[in-house]
């Protein structure tokens, strides 16, 4: 048996060993993609909404996940009164199992009309969040 009869060269044609090699480098970088995504949204757990404070702008969470590391609430805020909501933070207290508070984050929301809605989303880099309080605090 000589060396060019391995099964992996093939010295007839180089074409069809330059498709073999980047059929198998597609493969390859399609699999550590998906595995990388999928390994990452597995750690992510979700948090517990410990209470909401306000009613206007009503505040909604729709997901709030975190991890031993960091973390994300997403949610959307609606003005249901008859003025504009100006000059407003929305405002989260995050805490760790123990009922802790580890820390404060803020959001400009801006100015919101009568009967507009406004999406959020705050990421943070905090150890252990298990739950969190949010409110809408004034500027200052």
């Amino acid at each position: 048996m000589s060396y060019d009869s391995f099964w992996f060269i093939d010295t007839r044609v180089q074409t069809r060993n330059f498709r073999r090699y980047f059929i198998w480098l597609i493969l390859l970088f399609a699999f550590v993609s998906i595995g990388s995504v999928l390994a990452v949204k597995s750690m992510y757990n979700d948090m517990t909404v410990y209470r909401i404070q306000e009613t206007n702008p009503a505040i909604t969470v729709g997901e709030a996940k975190a991890t031993n590391v960091n973390g994300y609430i997403k949610g959307e805020l609606k003005n249901n009164s008859e003025e504009s909501a100006t000059d407003k933070n929305l405002t989260f207290f995050l805490y760790n199992s123990d009922n802790e508070l580890v820390a404060t984050e803020y959001i400009d929301i801006g100015t919101i009309s009568p009967g507009q809605s406004k999406t959020y989303e705050l990421k943070f880099r905090r150890d252990g969040i298990d739950r969190f309080l949010v409110a809408i605090t004034d500027k200052e």
